[in-house]
């Protein structure tokens, strides 16, 4: 069994739990494969329990607008969700003060990439960068993975399983709020 979830229910993948937790993929797969690293879930988890579900602060960064946006209809029910399409937009609202419960972040942005707003954020605010759930399409660099399998944060592969992605949003919020 390898550690790449598919779902045949509500979707926009495969997600990568916090570093430290068990590896069901460590001896049958490739290094550097999507979905696979630190923590993946097997298939057979049931990690869509979250906590109880409290409002908090969400900021979307995706350069896709049609992603975003439906993200904001995905997400606006239970949080107050702030959306930008560019990494430098974050930054300056983050550099400016603007605090976030969880932010959900694509990888891979044209100017400023997820990883390097992570790696500003961890000079800046590294209660922030610590929030950071990562989004990314799949086709990404060794670079990319090692940033992925170097950080405890949690990621999801597009397209992901709506319901996990909500549960990692909701810990994040009671973790942070």
């Amino acid at each position: 069994m390898t550690g790449r979830l598919v779902f045949a229910g509500p979707s926009l993948g495969a997600v990568q739990p916090p570093a430290g937790t068990t590896r069901p993929d460590d001896e049958s797969s490739g290094a550097g494969a999507p979905g696979t690293g630190a923590g993946a879930l097997r298939a057979d988890a049931t990690s869509a329990e979250a906590p109880a579900v409290k409002r908090g602060r969400l900021l979307i960064i995706d350069d896709e607008v049609v992603f975003s946006g439906s993200l904001r209809r995905l997400f606006s029910n239970e949080h107050d969700v702030t959306v930008v399409n560019r990494g430098r937009d974050a930054i300056a609202r983050l550099r400016a003060g603007e605090r976030f419960d969880a932010i959900l972040c694509d990888l891979l942005m044209p100017e400023v990439t997820g990883a390097e707003l992570y790696t500003e954020l961890r000079q800046i605010a590294p209660d922030q960068a610590d929030c950071m759930i990562f989004l990314t399409g799949g086709a990404f660099s060794d670079s990319s993975q090692r940033f992925l399998d170097g950080i405890a944060n949690r990621w999801f592969e597009k397209p992901c399983n709506l319901d996990l992605l909500r549960a990692a949003v909701r810990e994040v919020v009671v973790r942070n709020g």
